[in-house]
């Protein structure tokens, strides 16, 4: 009621002339949205595009703040510093979300849970970023891949092999196309005698090598998969190295200044060296530091002597190297 007098529907009010104040600003609520053939002045108009503007701004900030934030603080915001005793600001330290996996990985692996711990091990070399706990893991699913690759349990990617009379480790490298050193490794061989009538094991794989520049690491795969991980002793990369795709393109094993071949009698011991088709990129060891086998390469990946045998062992000519 206005005055005593009934007011109308709202339906009508945008065409009543009603004085009631609330009815009137609903009118010219309606009006903007819904204008009539009236003519309407341009500071209405441009009052009601502002309006519209002022919400569609709001609207965007709600949906795209969240995420714009959640960027700001994963990728812009500086770190945080805490103060130590002598008014230093030093940065707080990142926790370690490795830490916790890696801990459990051990315990599954003292409780004999093998499966249950290579699951755990390989989530973390998958899914975290480097760190001193994933290089820990990836040591230790390493240990464990190569463990079971040359164990002589069988396993789905190992052959039997009986020894038969007049058999020699080449013999049965041509028949079996396994690589000589291979099937030494994989046996446990401490020379080159053999009997007729064993039975050797011969695993076989896929192997491909991956280095990492920025890391500084080299990387074992089977099958495209993570196999073991290896930090060199030393690693000089060419001015010129760039990544790409490469291969292995020489094996050669050294005493005193010369070649060895496998079965020589001083093959046992020398020092190892894999070539590649990447000038001056050499992955070298030497087991006789202080009368060095070969000349040491001016640049290259150096390994330790047992890390360098296994790989020798398990890569020939032509295995893929990808250098990222």
């Amino acid at each position: 009621m206005a005055g005593g007098r009934p007011c109308p529907e709202p339906a009508q009010i945008a065409s009543t002339r009603c004085s009631h104040p609330g009815h009137r600003a609903f009118r010219a609520g309606l009006v903007s949205f819904f204008p009539s053939d009236r003519p309407i002045s341009v500071s209405r108009r441009v009052m009601s595009t502002l309006g519209k503007a002022f919400i569609i701004v709001a609207l965007v900030a709600t949906i795209f703040g969240g995420g714009g934030y959640l960027a700001y603080r994963l990728f812009l915001k500086k770190k945080e510093y805490q103060l130590t005793k002598g008014g230093i600001a030093v940065p707080t330290a990142t926790p370690d979300l490795v830490q916790p996996l890696l801990v459990q990985a051990k315990a599954q692996i003292a409780q004999g849970d093998k499966g249950a711990a290579r699951a755990t091990l390989v989530s973390i070399v998958q899914g975290f970023p480097p760190s001193p706990s994933a290089d820990e893991a990836r040591q230790i699913l390493g240990n464990m891949n190569m463990h079971d690759f040359f164990s002589s349990e069988p396993g789905p990617n190992k052959t039997i092999y009986l020894v038969a009379r007049g058999d020699s480790i080449g013999r049965i490298s041509a028949k079996t196309k396994a690589a000589p050193e291979l099937i030494f490794k994989a046996n446990g061989l401490e020379n080159l005698t053999i009997q007729p009538g064993r039975k050797f094991v011969i695993p076989s794989g896929q192997f491909s090598l991956n280095i990492s520049i920025k890391r500084q690491s080299l990387t074992l795969l089977n099958r495209g998969v993570f196999f073991k991980w290896y930090k060199p002793l030393e690693f000089k990369a060419p001015t010129h190295l760039t990544a790409g795709q490469y291969k292995v393109t020489e094996k050669i094993a050294w005493v005193s200044g010369g070649r060895v071949a496998f079965g020589d009698k001083h093959y046992l011991g020398s020092s190892r060296w894999i070539m590649t088709n990447i000038s001056g990129l050499t992955i070298f060891s030497e087991t006789n530091p202080q009368a060095p086998n070969a000349q040491k390469p001016s640049t290259g990946i150096m390994l330790s002597p047992p890390d360098l045998e296994e790989i020798y062992a398990l890569v020939g000519k032509k295995t893929p190297i990808t250098v990222e």
